[in-house]
């Protein structure tokens, strides 16, 4: 294909949890490279047919194809569009025209995948390190990178800049507040509505469910789990946190008395916090590694941790 056929130097896939990651990585090409990133992409793809030009841009208009990958790509219906894409180009012209950088703590990639590919650690390279590699092969594949201009990494830190200030007005303020109580709601509600199919899947560890205005806790015939807000102030996040604790008793709770003070097996404390996309999100305490979460993603966190502790316990 020659250079012009290309519509796009660099077209990045990613679940929706990573959207700001990929911001973040698209970012560091500004001005230079052509990227696609659909999450920028939305009014010109409005319209279409979303599949078909999902196809065409990751099979056949982007020189080079970045993945970020974590278990659960492949499985969404866009990412697996783009995983079909993927492979059928490599069945024609060989993997060369991907990367894969693995997000996940313990790192993998697809199967079927070639173990000779050159992959990404993320965690060992960092954004500035995978943004070398991408420019390499991306000069490997015949392209000819701009060099990025002092108004394009002005442009750049000025977007940084103002998410800052945007971030600090927000964890200071009584919007943040509001919106932090309304995310751990969804967060409870989540929680809530996965019940019935713990309790379908495992019926011998007799789940149940009590919660009040800021607490919820999980029961079961191993260890307890609690979840707790705790917001001291109604105008900044200041001090605010959301605490996640496993018990192996009955976990205070409203009601509840106990002769001596029970005290928690293991605890993490997530803070409240906002992306650049302006979404609520939650930011493990003490964890600088761990990328933020929404709502709905941190109840899939919780429930595993919890859930592996439990199995843990069955075992021994």
């Amino acid at each position: 294909m020659s250079v012009d056929e290309y519509e796009y130097d660099l077209a990045i896939s990613f679940v929706a949890k990573d959207e700001s990651l990929a911001a973040e990585l698209a970012d560091q090409f500004e001005g230079r490279l052509r990227v696609f990133l659909y999450s920028r992409k939305q009014e010109e793809l409005g319209g279409t047919d979303g599949e078909q030009t999902f196809n065409e841009v990751f099979a056949k208009q982007s020189r080079l194809v970045v993945v970020l990958y974590r278990e659960g790509w492949g499985e969404t219906p866009w990412t697996r569009i783009e995983e079909t894409a993927i492979r059928n180009r490599a069945f024609d012209e060989g993997y060369d025209f991907v990367l894969f950088i693995p997000l996940d703590e313990q790192p993998s990639v697809p199967k079927w995948l070639p173990r000779t590919q050159l992959w990404i650690g993320l965690n060992r390279w960092g954004i500035n390190g995978a943004a070398s590699v991408i420019d390499a092969r991306f000069q490997e594949l015949g392209g000819n990178p701009k060099i990025e201009t002092l108004e394009h990494r002005a442009a750049r830190l000025e977007r940084k800049v103002q998410y800052n200030k945007f971030r600090d007005r927000y964890l200071k303020s009584e919007l943040g507040v509001r919106t932090a109580i309304s995310a751990y709601e969804e967060l409870a509600k989540e929680i809530e509505e996965r019940v019935p199919a713990l309790q379908e899947s495992a019926p011998s560890l007799g789940i149940s469910i009590k919660q009040q205005r800021f607490v919820l806790v999980l029961l079961s015939s191993g260890p307890a789990l609690r979840v707790n807000w705790q917001g001291r102030f109604s105008n900044v996040l200041d001090e605010a946190k959301l605490e996640v604790s496993i018990w192996n008793e009955h976990p205070p709770f409203p009601g509840i008395q106990h002769w001596e003070r029970p005290h928690p097996i293991s605890t993490i404390e997530f803070l409240p916090d906002i992306l650049p996309t302006e979404e609520a999100c939650w930011v493990e305490n003490y964890q600088s590694t761990r990328e933020p979460m929404k709502s709905k993603e941190i109840v899939e966190f919780i429930l595993n941790w919890w859930l592996e502790r439990a199995l843990n316990e069955q075992k021994a």
